[in-house]
């Protein structure tokens, strides 16, 4: 049902549906911070003048894709 409180509107949803919210939230966090440090770690190796980097399209014709 919907609450209605001082002009605001408020679902009541059950303790399983908000567990299961909660938990889908986390995850979605710590994917968060994954592609972050995932980034970071990237962008830091790009800058890394001993690594060499191939364009996309010779990495492509390589492996004939």
């Amino acid at each position: 049902g919907t609450l209605h409180i001082d002009g605001q509107k408020f679902r009541v949803i059950s303790e399983k549906e908000y567990k299961s919210l909660r938990a889908a939230m986390r995850a979605q966090q710590r994917e968060a911070q994954q592609d972050a440090r995932d980034l970071a770690t990237a962008r830091r190796r790009l800058k890394d003048p001993k690594r060499k980097t191939i364009p996309l399209s010779h990495l492509k014709a390589e492996l004939g894709l």
